[in-house]
């Protein structure tokens, strides 16, 4: 479903982008990069010329990233506060009219197959519960040469992130431990196949590519 964000003011944006800014700040100071991980983990594949989709939107780090390069880019998440929080990001960054917000459940995609020539997904696979649910559904809107491109925290990413919940008094839940490694080797069954892997800033990449 095509989500709408409704009347946004510009004190909404205003507290967003602070938001941000100050967590990037916290991230940085105790090790994690969170611009430069986003950067390198966008700037990992070609973007210009392709359909894109970006699943699990979460604050938009992604989907903002590649807007911000001038290249229009789907996003999808099942959380309407996460695409809230995103839709502020963008406004503040000006590159709201770049990406299409959606939500939805990204084990049940709306959109028709072969629709797009890349699928990324940025530090949701900790938060999905059925891997290989999803991974059909990337698979069917993924074309024939389509890329698919996955990253997620390493064990001292994961480490980092707690450690600073954990001193805001909250928990961060992973909904289950399997990693890019693991992935990889699920992925065959999907008709994609692991190209490249490359850890940099506390995150664990993959390139794959469907047959």
């Amino acid at each position: 479903m095509l989500w709408n964000p409704g009347q946004i003011t510009s004190r909404e944006i205003e507290e967003a982008s602070a938001r941000r800014k100050n967590r990037n700040s916290i991230y940085k100071d105790i090790g994690h990069d969170r611009k430069e991980a986003v950067s390198f983990i966008v700037d990992s594949v070609e973007l210009s010329g392709k359909n894109i989709l970006d699943i699990g939107t979460g604050q938009g780090f992604a989907a903002v990233e590649i807007a911000r390069r001038g290249i229009p880019v789907v996003t999808v998440d099942i959380s309407e506060e996460n695409l809230h929080e995103a839709y502020l990001n963008a406004m503040a960054e000006s590159v709201e009219e770049l990406i299409e917000f959606h939500l939805l459940d990204a084990g049940r995609l709306s959109f028709e197959d072969e629709s797009f020539d890349l699928v990324v997904m940025v530090n949701a696979l900790h938060h999905i519960e059925d891997f290989e649910k999803i991974a059909s559904e990337i698979s069917r809107v993924l074309r024939v040469g389509g890329i698919f491109v996955t990253a997620d925290f390493t064990e001292e990413g994961f480490g980092i992130l707690n450690s600073i919940m954990k001193s805001e008094g909250r928990e961060h839940q992973r909904m289950n431990s399997q990693t890019i490694n693991d992935i990889s080797k699920i992925i065959p069954k999907f008709g994609m196949v692991c190209r490249s892997q490359d850890i940099r800033f506390h995150e664990h990449v993959m390139i794959a590519e469907k047959g």
